[in-house]
């Protein structure tokens, strides 16, 4: 096959082919009678007519329209085999030449973003001991006494932290100053917790102090950053409480630990235990995964990538639809959201393409250093994965097998990530690790954690993979 091939940008190319006159020639043929099939001549059946009096009555552009359609698919196949060209998203196809006897077709196509690794092995990075304090023991034991709290009608004012059920009203005045219910305004037999700050400032305060079957109205202000329709609005609200409950927390004893329904977990002695390695457990993963992504960091920040900018924006749109989607499983629309965080489209924006390109850069070194290190997922990778599994949920591996060869490519992939951030993991090595746990057994004190900022929302990190090509 004839073709041209010239490299527009780093990661796209334009891949220009002339059909061959026969292939072209049988693909309107082809094409002229599935067009015909459809035309009728009087005196003849549809389709049946002389090919002459036919072609008096087919459109010549739908003719051509159907060829080209028939042969853009193989013809980019056998492109791609001779090429060798990668491609990630479907091509953009021109047709820059045609008349009856030659098609000359233009592929514009974004390849297979790639990274051409720095350093990448005896990278270090902080990661400080992992280290469970007394204190942090006692905080779990009580949330965990809390969470097991019994709630129980009282017979008093309610006050915070107590669960409440209320009938609540909601007023706005309108241009004459007349008040008027307004949309979300109204609820029975509502439950609430007193100090969740589920409300607008100030309504909880209110409800704080009411009784059992006392109705009280009051006026609250709705915060400036919230829907446009009731931003910055005084209203009124009738609230009529039903009743109030307390929690009611076990005292902490040996009883109160085996109501907690912990497997070999009978004691207060045991459930410390229990929660101390569990607190352990999560530090580890969590300073793993900090370790991992520092090295990741430094990995991606001494590479070179080849990575369209088409790709990164596909991915941070993606992660937009995403957002969307739950804002409006949560009752509200887009535009309310913005109005209520106080964000704009434009810098959301900016922060989904940042975090697309850092996530899309992750995952092509990973791809590059298990290409580079041999890492690919092979028959025994997987029997070893299935054997494993199977003893874990205590399953025969024919059972296994039969859920993962429903989707054997995702299995072997998720394999394969596993497999390259182990092989990173022993090619490091922490920094400071002994350092860190020195310093912090010589600490005074402690210290208290400091508030963390709300997370950005992030970009689901998508996993390369060459699309197929149709028009």
């Amino acid at each position: 096959m004839k073709h041209t091939i010239e490299q527009i940008t780093p990661s796209r190319v334009k891949v220009t082919v002339d059909l061959e006159k026969e292939v072209w020639v049988e693909a309107q043929e082809k094409a002229f009678n599935k067009v015909s099939a459809k035309v009728s001549v009087p005196g003849f059946r549809p389709g049946k007519a002389p090919k002459n009096l036919l072609k008096e009555r087919v459109n010549q552009e739908a003719v051509y329209n159907e060829a080209i359609d028939s042969v853009l698919n193989p013809t980019f196949a056998e492109l791609i085999k001779e090429t060798k060209v990668r491609p990630f998203f479907r091509p953009e196809v021109a047709v820059t030449k045609l008349s009856d006897t030659e098609l000359q077709l233009a592929y514009t196509i974004i390849t297979v973003p790639s990274a051409k690794l720095g350093t990448y092995k005896g990278l270090k990075a902080e990661r400080p001991a992992d280290v469970v304090t007394d204190a942090e023991v006692e905080a779990a034991v009580a949330r965990r006494f809390e969470s097991n709290a019994e709630l129980v009608l009282v017979e008093r004012e309610a006050k915070m932290g107590d669960t409440v059920t209320i009938d609540f009203n909601g007023f706005l005045p309108d241009e004459k100053g007349n008040l008027k219910p307004f949309e979300g305004g109204k609820a029975d037999n509502y439950t609430l917790v007193l100090g969740s700050h589920s409300f607008i400032p100030g309504f909880e305060e209110e409800v704080a102090g009411m009784k059992k079957d006392e109705t009280k109205s009051f006026k609250v202000t709705f915060p400036t950053n919230y829907v446009k329709e009731l931003a910055g609005k005084e209203a009124q609200f009738t609230v009529t409480l039903h009743e109030v409950k307390e929690k009611k927390i076990p005292a902490a004893d040996d009883a109160a630990v085996k109501e907690l329904g912990i497997k070999e977990v009978n004691t207060i002695a045991e459930l410390k235990e229990f929660e101390k390695k569990r607190l352990l457990e999560a530090k580890v993963r969590d300073s793993e995964e900090r370790f991992y992504n520092a090295i990741i960091g430094q990995i991606v920040e001494g590479s070179t990538f080849t990575l369209d900018q088409d790709i990164i924006a596909n991915e941070a749109a993606q992660s937009e639809n995403n957002l969307k989607k739950q804002i409006e499983q949560n009752g509200l629309t887009f535009e309310q959201y913005l109005e209520i965080t106080g964000g704009k489209i434009e810098d959301l924006r900016a922060t989904f393409m940042k975090q697309a390109e850092a996530s899309l850069k992750g995952y092509i070194v990973l791809n590059a250093i298990g290409e580079a290190e041999d890492l690919f997922i092979k028959d025994a990778d997987v029997d070893a994965e299935v054997k494993a599994m199977a003893e874990q949920y205590k399953m025969k591996e024919e059972e296994i097998r039969g859920f993962i060869n429903r989707d054997l490519d995702g299995f072997k992939n998720n394999l394969f990530q596993k497999k390259v951030r182990a092989w990173i993991l022993a090619n490091s090595s922490s920094a400071s690790a002994k350092k860190a746990a020195a310093k912090k057994e010589e600490a005074p004190a402690e210290k208290k954690a400091a508030p963390k900022k709300a997370a950005a929302p992030k970009a689901a990190a998508k996993k390369p993979a060459a699309k197929k090509a149709s028009k």
